[in-house]
């Protein structure tokens, strides 16, 4: 019966989204162009856009696309019409094609840009409000197979996504103003879609490594990433472009294809086969250095200061006399999520010690006699962690933070093993993204996290506080997850 309403709840999504593509060329001038962008940038949180050179219209009608010519002002208020949700017939002028032509044989640079119309409905199984959202996939796929991404287009120096040119077509190359005499072509990174804030921390003493030692050869460093993570890396790196980008393939294609870059690397993620190899290596080999490199010691001027009423509370915890302890038992994916029966057990120990615990990131249940410190931007939680006694949570963002601080914490493992991702899975991945160090690991041999008894990861917090359990500030390295150093296998419930 749950399978049946599972297969019916996908096939309303997909009808949904079939319904809900409007697919839309928009072309222009090189005059207007700005204009449009500008609009379709407004957008891009829920609006996936891809530029052409030199449409060819009869391909895209056949397509199933409607064409709106933007040559003047008022074309141009016509488009912000449609983009707002006022998309009636007469608002769309006839285009033949013949403008284009016209505008191309005299020499004009026509570009033109792709897209879905977001719209907004309900649906059964989905609730109301549901939208279709930024989806490259499927834009991807009604593009006429003629054309593929040749180029990166960056806008403003702030987002950047593919530039289409047709397969048979030698690709124009951007001619972006940044090319100077003498000086050597940008370098770019990109940050696969699959990374978060966790894999971000481990990438950053790593990518300011990489910009210093580029910066030396005088290379300048365009690092490409989905929105959030941009925002994150602008907070902590200088000396580089950080380029918020789509989360889809054909961005890494255009990347990869571009004439703007001596050299692009895509940070790589998972590994199908042994050897086992740490995300940390992966990522450090793929910028051109070799494991065990050096962990630089966190500066903590480089981070924003705990805000003044969470400083306070931690003194006056301090003052008392109390251990404080930070915890993270739920993030978006529930098989790594710790259940809520298990986590308020945790916290009925902790309490019935003394332990001051902190709740470091948002819960879908109260954590009754904690101090709530989630609404904390991801960028303040270096300095929370930093001031703590020990951390215990799940593997995301808040370990990973303790382990490049040397904070002592343990791992609530699920879904995932210490050195290797999904097991018993056909998506099985060779890659240890244990955290960097001071980490002791509690790892349910079925990968299910429900397995962890609260009573188990309060007996190793005790362990850790107490100083029977002491944990080393090296680096961890992937021989020493595979011998089982600090990692504790747990049998079952």
């Amino acid at each position: 019966m749950a399978d049946e309403a599972f297969r019916q709840q996908v096939k309303n999504r997909r009808d949904y989204l079939r319904a809900s593509r409007s697919k839309i060329l928009v072309w222009t001038a090189a005059e207007r162009e700005e204009d449009v962008m500008r609009l379709l940038s407004e957008k891009t949180p829920d609006l996936a856009a891809i530029r052409l050179r030199m449409p060819d219209l009869a391909l895209f009608r056949a397509g199933g696309f409607t064409v709106l010519p933007v040559r003047d002002r008022n074309g141009l208020e016509a488009l912000a019409r449609y983009l707002q949700g006022e998309r009636g017939r007469a608002e769309i002028e006839s285009d033949s094609g013949a403008c284009l032509s016209a505008a191309a044989d005299s020499g004009g640079i026509v570009t033109a840009f792709v897209f879905h119309a977001p719209k907004t409905g309900t649906v059964t199984g989905m609730g109301a409000g549901s939208e279709a959202g930024a989806d490259y996939a499927h834009l991807i796929g009604d593009i006429p197979k003629q054309y593929e991404p040749a180029e990166l287009y960056v806008y403003r120096d702030r987002f950047c996504f593919p530039f289409y040119f047709r397969e048979a077509e030698s690709a124009e190359k951007l001619d972006v103003g940044t090319a100077v005499p003498g000086k050597p072509k940008p370098k770019a990174v990109i940050a696969d879609w699959f990374l978060g804030y966790g894999d971000g921390v481990i990438l950053l003493p790593l990518l300011r490594k990489f910009i210093d030692k580029q910066a030396r050869l005088g290379h300048e460093v365009h690092l490409i990433a989905k929105e959030k993570l941009a925002w994150f890396f602008g907070t902590f790196l200088q000396g580089c472009r950080i380029y918020r980008s789509p989360e889809s393939p054909a961005v890494y294609e255009a990347v990869l294809r571009s004439s703007l870059y001596r050299k692009a690397v895509l940070l790589p993620v998972s590994v199908s086969s042994p050897p086992t190899r740490h995300i940390s290596g992966l990522f450090g080999a793929a910028l051109g250095f070799k494991r065990p490199y050096a962990l630089p010691e966190p500066v903590p001027v480089f981070y924003p200061p705990l805000p003044a009423e969470q400083a306070e509370e931690l003194a006056g915890l301090r003052a008392a006399g109390c251990k404080v302890v930070g915890i993270q038992f739920h993030t978006g994916d529930a098989k790594r999520s710790w259940p809520e029966a298990r986590a308020g057990r945790f916290i009925a120990l902790c309490r019935e010690r003394g332990l001051a615990l902190v709740n470091l990131t948002p819960l879908p249940y109260p954590a009754e006699g904690c101090s709530d410190w989630s609404r904390l931007p991801v960028e303040r939680l270096f300095a929370a962690i930093g001031e703590l006694d020990a951390v215990v949570g799940i593997d995301s963002v808040c370990g990973h933070m303790a382990g490049f601080l040397g904070v002592a914490h343990i791992t609530l493992w699920g879904r995932s093993f210490p050195h290797l991702q999904f097991p018993f899975t056909s998506d099985e991945s060779h890659v240890s993204f244990r955290t960097l160090r001071a980490n002791y690991s509690l790892v349910p041999r079925s990968a299910d996290i429900a397995d962890i008894p609260a009573e188990l990861a309060f007996a190793r917090l005790t362990d850790i506080l107490e100083g029977r359990l002491p944990l080393g500030k090296e680096l961890h390295t992937v021989e020493d997850t595979l011998e089982g150093q600090g990692i504790e296998w747990v049998s079952g419930r």
